[in-house]
């Protein structure tokens, strides 16, 4: 039997840090990922404008840019997302979009679609799409440093998949265990897999320890230039911190499980 594909967003984090993750050929981590044969790729167009604001050496720009002009990883704006809605909603999309902007927004900042989109509320169901376009544009617009808009908009565009492929819908996302933690209320059986999560995938797909070292030594010299030598663990009913060499180890040692918000558990 043939196994059900899986559909799968990068954000803004996890594109940066994959990107950065390399063997001595200067392979990336993120090349690796996107070769998954059972997964789709998607992303907003967000994350582009996240990307480019950033200035990240190195830049993974280009490299999300090739992914996109070759179909591998499919980029989605706010008009696919209401074509998508009005197969399902008709008229109602422009309404639909909105009670799910809402929930995205105000899981990372109760209050945030009330100050900046609240007018979308009364427009998307009383003018034609294209205004209630332009009208969404403007209030994205009007977002002070854009405050995490990306990220808000991946979690609309989710809420949209999960409503075409339930139970299918994966996020590579961000290692912040509180962003983990929000998406993970958002009411769709959404699984995530973090930057460090995903070597506990890769050990599963029989990926080789001796493969993954250089991949995971140039991770570790990055965060630990950031200050960040351990990584929060689940052990029984608490979060423990554990080296990040540690980490790796155990991973390989089969020590750990992975939780639906892509945290790490010891067995």
């Amino acid at each position: 039997m043939e196994r059900q594909k899986k559909y799968a967003f990068l954000d803004t984090d996890f594109i940066f840090k994959s990107h950065l993750s390399h063997d001595a050929l200067q392979n990336t981590l993120a090349d690796m990922i996107v070769g998954f044969e059972d997964f789709e790729f998607f992303c907003h167009e967000m994350i582009l404008n996240e990307l480019s604001r950033h200035h990240i050496t190195p830049d993974p720009l280009p490299w999300l840019n090739n992914l996109i002009q070759t179909g591998r990883i499919r980029l989605y704006t706010d008009k696919d997302i209401l074509n998508e809605l009005k197969t399902i909603y008709g008229t109602g999309a422009s309404s639909m979009y909105t009670t799910m902007l809402e929930r995205s927004c105000n899981t990372f900042n109760q209050g945030f679609f009330a100050e900046c989109h609240s007018t979308l509320k009364a427009v998307s169901i009383t003018i034609r799409e294209d205004a209630f376009l332009d009208e969404l544009r403007r209030c994205d617009g009007d977002i002070l440093h854009q405050n995490g808009i990306g990220e808000k908009k991946t979690y609309v565009l989710i809420q949209m998949m999960e409503l075409l492929y339930p139970g299918r819908v994966y996020v590579f996302c961000s290692d912040d265990f509180a962003a983990r933690q929000s998406l993970n209320s958002i009411p769709v059986a959404v699984r995530c897999l973090s930057i460090i999560g995903v070597f506990q995938l890769l050990k599963e797909k029989s990926i080789p320890k001796k493969t993954m070292k250089p991949y995971f030594d140039s991770l570790c010299e990055f965060l630990e230039g950031q200050q960040q030598t351990t990584y929060r663990v689940w052990y029984k009913y608490s979060r423990i911190r554990v080296p990040i060499s540690q980490v790796f180890d155990e991973i390989y040692e089969d020590r750990f499980h992975l939780f639906k918000n892509g945290d790490l558990s010891y067995r």
